[in-house]
């Protein structure tokens, strides 16, 4: 199923979703229009629970996104708000996230990526966030998310001194958590998805809740042993120990 060709596409093939930043010849910044658009896409996919995996990618070949469009923020028909929104709600989808990078990422667009479970990137590919630059705080949800993912120091290096990072060195920092050529990057992202895919969906569901709780500090013991317990109960599990007692590949239903 395809969406009709928009700035924001959304496209799902069986139990992968994929969307699309469809801007290249403003190297994927988002309007306002476009955030909205975004944010249906991603109520598209929580509300269909036959989806397993989300990729975020983009269109083009130089950039993945470059953020909030700056004509909008400059004359204040967008706020930084609206953008950290759309994130929160990324980062809130229940199935894992793929944020496969077609090229570099700036501002808001590295934060889309922060709020993605995994982060494929290309070689040649750069970074950095440019508030600090114009005299913009970046909005407070965004800097917990580039705190709680990658630590004190690499977000103040990319917040307060603006750096720019390649590659090589946003994989060492734990930016990305995979690294490939260009000619790999489908490839992989199809390998990656396609593997959790074949994996419990409750099992995924639970360990991404969790994970994210811990990571923020907010780990509720009880909730999270409530989430367990439930996922340790389920006939999926009971499905991977039969498929391995039977040396068979498990059919899991997400039950």
């Amino acid at each position: 199923m395809n969406a009709l060709s928009t700035s924001v596409d959304l496209s799902i093939n069986g139990v992968i979703a994929t969307i699309t930043l469809n801007i290249p010849e403003r190297h994927n910044s988002l309007a306002d229009v476009d955030i909205e658009l975004l944010r249906q896409h991603l109520t598209t996919v929580e509300s269909n629970s036959a989806l397993r995996v989300l990729v975020m990618t983009g269109a083009g070949q130089k950039t993945f996104c470059a953020g909030a469009a700056l004509n909008q923020l400059g004359s204040g028909s967008i706020s930084g708000e609206v953008f950290a929104q759309m994130t929160d709600q990324l980062a809130a989808i229940s199935i894992p996230t793929i944020c496969s990078f077609n090229g570099s990422a700036y501002g808001g667009g590295s934060e889309i990526g922060l709020a993605c479970d995994f982060r494929i990137g290309v070689e040649g590919m750069r970074l950095f966030v440019p508030p600090a630059r114009i005299g913009l705080c970046y909005p407070v949800n965004g800097i917990q998310r580039f705190v709680s993912v990658l630590g004190v120091n690499m977000a103040k290096r990319l917040l307060i001194a603006s750096e720019e990072f390649e590659a090589s060195e946003l994989l060492q920092a734990g930016y990305l958590t995979h690294l490939v050529s260009r000619e790999e990057r489908s490839e992989k992202t199809l390998e990656l998805a396609e593997r959790m895919a074949n994996y419990a969906p409750l099992a995924l569901r639970a360990m991404k809740d969790i994970c994210n709780q811990a990571a923020l500090s907010q780990l509720d013991h009880q909730q999270a042993n409530d989430i367990a317990a439930h996922c340790n109960s389920s006939r999926d599990l009971q499905e991977g120990f039969q498929a391995l007692a039977e040396k068979r590949s498990p059919a899991f239903k997400g039950q």
